[in-house]
């Protein structure tokens, strides 16, 4: 596996054009760091698995106005976690980061990151193939897979991921009609938080222009980008060969390297920069405050068209 993105430098310095992208990442660092100081102040519970973070903090893309997304995850694996404990845990968390300075706000009740996550919900083989689990959950697993990098005890996070992908592994039905590997259920799944979120979209903040034109073009941008580079971290691994267990290992390997860096692995030279350049323009008019310009900015417009064209047709149609 590579390093963490944390432990690296930005992996696009030989464009000198990405300063905006090199920051954010230099950014990222010095934030995570924070964390890791205010989170490892003193020994958790034994109830803590591990501390992930999402978001553009995980992509090393954050800014000085960029939510904190954190996922709190519970060992209940041997015995279930009480409510009441998770909600301690969860709170102990949170102080550690406000005593820290970090100027995170806490985030809204009835989201992902608004509870702790529990591993048994995740990895209930119960609840394979049924669309209606609980939708927290589901979202949960989704980010842990697609967004996801440890700030609290990796191993344990490697571990729940390992776990996560083993959930996933379908052969039956896959060797049956002869696809191409134990992921076929996975790339569907994915697929469909995609759809779903996309819907979402056109109705989230349905009242405040603002805000839905900003979730809008982070759904066609990041959000995007997310989606597409993990169906091509499956893609590449299905077809590194071995047996499944092999093929697991391929795809959490590359986890640890960021959207952008697997989008980009596969491109020419040529069409890696008209990617990232295009990225930026995106990432550059979110982070500025100006996403409620109407109507959208022509650069704007064209660098989400060039975006568009960088992804699969099962992402962007």
């Amino acid at each position: 596996m590579s390093p963490r993105p944390r432990h690296r430098s930005f992996p696009f310095s030989g464009d000198a054009r990405l300063t905006d992208l090199c920051e954010a990442w230099c950014h990222s660092q010095t934030a995570i760091e924070r964390l890791q100081r205010a989170l490892d102040a003193e020994p958790f519970s034994r109830h803590l698995a591990c501390v992930v973070i999402s978001g553009s903090l995980s992509r090393m893309e954050c800014h000085a106005a960029s939510d904190l997304d954190l996922l709190i995850v519970l060992d209940d694996r041997g015995a279930a976690v009480s409510e009441e404990t998770a909600a301690t845990l969860f709170n102990e968390v949170w102080r550690r980061i406000d005593a820290e300075g970090l100027g995170a706000a806490r985030p809204k009740s009835g989201g992902v990151f608004s509870q702790c996550v529990s591993w048994r919900a995740l990895t209930d083989p119960a609840v394979r193939g049924i669309v209606n689990e609980d939708v927290t959950t589901y979202g949960q697993r989704m980010q842990l897979l697609l967004d996801a990098q440890p700030v609290l005890h990796d191993r344990s996070f490697d571990e729940l991921q390992t776990e996560l992908l083993n959930w996933y592994l379908e052969t039956r039905v896959s060797q049956l009609f002869d696809e191409p590997g134990p992921f076929g259920w996975l790339c569907q799944d994915v697929q469909r938080y995609w759809r779903s979120i996309w819907s979402r979209a056109y109705w989230l903040h349905e009242d405040d222009a603002d805000k839905s034109m900003e979730v809008n073009i982070k759904l066609r941008s990041s959000r995007a980008a997310i989606v597409a580079a993990f169906l091509h971290a499956i893609e590449a691994a299905q077809h590194s060969g071995g047996d499944a267990t092999d093929v697991v290992a391929a795809l959490q390997g590359q986890l640890t390297v960021t959207p952008l860096e697997r989008l980009t692995s596969g491109l020419s030279t040529k069409e890696a920069s008209s990617l990232l350049m295009s990225y930026q323009t995106v990432w550059c008019f979110l982070s500025g405050g100006d996403s409620a310009a109407c109507p959208l900015p022509h650069e704007i417009r064209t660098a989400l068209r060039n975006l568009a064209r960088c992804l699969p047709d099962s992402v962007r149609d």
